[in-house]
């Protein structure tokens, strides 16, 4: 439970420029040279932008998916098989996203060795209950030679359609199946030769890999959509009227719907509308998660008279910057002022 006064001194705290760290947050998260930059600066700014406690940025940037910390908590031995283990999803990815209509459902490399096939149909099949009903096609790898190569070749010749660009498909499918194959190969080699626990290691590393690799392919779309929010809400004439302002806006109203609770002395007070859980429990969609903290801040940075024609872009770096007093201030962001030097006009 929390207690009213403590509410009370947190409220005022913030208070005090707490719209510049709503706008801090949005810039720095525009402007960070990486995404895994662009991640961990979100989580310091918004640490200050909500007046979170002390202790909150260790637990939620040592929570925070990073490819530092990916290669900090693997350990030497379990580096070869994870690295395989990548490799091997990354090859999946390749074959199942060939424009054709056949894709990889699933290989036991440990079992029966046995390809298993989705096919979609050329054309719906009106007999069925579902016409578009994709079949299911297995072709038995085996454990020697190189014949089931030949049954899936048949196999795309019959079901795939009958292109001359197939003809290329075609044979990125064989060689990528090929590369599987082998990577696979490779890897059962090395399970049969350590531990199951290692084995469940590895596949969480990789998991955890494949996860950060996803959510900094988010934040990079991210950056992106939020470097055009900045430049044309900068640059816009008619705000009122500025069609990226009001989509931003309904995402604010939907967001900013804040809850009242019960304080431990029986007060009544205004949930948070983030609390430092959301933070470090994070839940959700990735690009949600970001997205509405983001809005959220731009748009109380916003309401605070004055702010936008603060927002800058420097004319040496590019980077968005919020000015501040005085004429220098607003002519670059503070890097390149600083390279500069005091002395220095213009």
């Amino acid at each position: 439970m929390v207690r009213a006064s403590s509410i009370a001194c947190g409220e005022t705290c913030m208070k005090e420029k707490q719209d510049q760290h709503f706008g801090k947050l949005v810039v720095d998260f525009a402007n960070a040279s990486t995404a895994e930059d662009a991640g961990t600066v979100f989580i310091r700014d918004a640490a200050a932008a909500f007046g979170f406690g002390h202790g909150f940025l260790e637990q939620a940037l040592g929570r925070y998916p990073t490819l530092k910390l990916f290669e900090d908590t693997l350990s030497a031995d379990s580096r070869g098989l994870v690295n395989l283990l990548l490799e091997e999803r990354r090859l999946l990815s390749v074959i199942n996203n060939l424009p054709c209509n056949i894709s990889l459902a699933s290989y036991d490399y440990d079992g029966e060795r046995v390809l298993s096939f989705k096919i979609q149909p050329l054309e719906p099949k009106w007999d069925n209950e579902n016409p578009y009903e994709e079949d299911v096609v297995r072709v038995a790898v085996g454990t020697g030679g190189e014949k089931w190569l030949d049954e899936v070749a048949g196999m795309f010749d019959d079901r795939a359609p009958l292109t001359t660009e197939m003809d290329e498909v075609r044979e990125q499918l064989l060689a990528c199946l090929g590369d599987y194959i082998a990577l696979t190969d490779r890897i059962l080699a090395i399970r049969q030769s350590i531990p199951p626990e290692k084995t469940h290691e590895a596949q969480k590393m990789a998991a955890y890999y494949s996860r950060i690799q996803a959510e900094q392919e988010v934040l990079a779309e991210l950056q992106e959509r939020w470097r055009m929010n900045l430049g044309e809400i900068m640059e816009t004439q008619d705000l009122s009227r500025n069609q990226t302002l009001l989509d931003l806006l309904l995402v604010y109203n939907m967001v900013n719907r804040r809850e009242t609770a019960i304080s431990e002395d029986g007060a009544l007070y205004e949930k948070p509308l983030f609390e430092e859980s959301y933070f470090t429990e994070r839940a959700g969609l990735a690009d949600e998660y970001y997205h509405n903290v983001l809005v959220f801040s731009f748009v109380e940075f916003l309401k605070v008279a004055g702010n936008r024609k603060k927002l800058r872009k420097c004319a040496r770096c590019d980077a968005f910057f919020i000015a501040g007093p005085g004429r220098a201030a607003g002519k670059g962001c503070a890097l390149c002022r600083g390279k500069r030097g005091p002395g220095t006009r213009g």
